[in-house]
């Protein structure tokens, strides 16, 4: 009996430490994987630093929709940083730095930056990330366009890319952040329950 009570111990810690893992865990794509921690951290700085600016005329993302954009930021990161090595994009502190002053200048300096990205909802922490991103997208179209394709339709095919990695590597999203859509390599506001809970007729 005392056996049997010590396996049943051990088997119940193990369940737990599973479920605990599982539910702290945010989103996986292919074997890298971002802790809800990771997703919270910049939901947390952006939330501080809207008070620092006059949100007063913002149109702002809130509680779920902030942290669904959260994880997708992650997801497209991920995606487009896979994308860029296998065509042999390269991105470099120079790059990013160029494009940090373009943006300075478009947004009025330094001392506007902030306002810029609260409106955003980026975190300041992710700029350089963000800027990573946004030099790749345009890399991508340009031989894209390059290979024949109208610029029109350069997007489009971008986007196409983009799905079909994921849906390679594979892409698991905790419900607590909205339900995966493979066929458009985003996240979509879901059932928080997961099906647990019916709507009453």
């Amino acid at each position: 009996m005392e056996l049997f009570k010590r396996v049943i111990t051990t088997v119940l810690a193990a369940l737990v430490l599973t479920s605990c893992s599982s539910m702290n865990s945010a989103i996986t794509i292919g074997d890298k994987e971002f802790s809800t921690s990771d997703i919270q951290r910049p939901v947390d700085e952006v939330l501080r630093d809207r008070k620092k600016v006059d949100t007063s005329q913002m149109q702002l993302a809130e509680a779920d929709e902030l942290l669904r954009n959260q994880a997708q930021f992650y997801i497209v990161g991920i995606l487009l940083d896979r994308i860029a090595a296998d065509k042999k994009l390269s991105v470099t502190n120079a790059d990013i730095a160029a494009r940090r002053t373009e943006i300075l200048s478009q947004v009025g300096g330094e001392a506007e930056l902030p306002k810029a990205l609260v409106g955003a909802s980026l975190a300041q922490s992710n700029l350089d990330a963000y800027l990573k991103i946004l030099i790749i997208s345009e890399k991508l179209s340009k031989d894209i366009i390059l290979s024949g394709v109208s610029s029109e339709q350069a997007a489009e095919e971008v986007n196409k890319i983009v799905v079909a990695l994921a849906k390679k590597l594979g892409v698991k999203v905790n419900p607590k952040y909205g339900k995966w859509n493979p066929d458009t390599a985003s996240i979509e506001s879901g059932d928080l329950t997961d099906g647990a809970v019916i709507p009453a007729p």
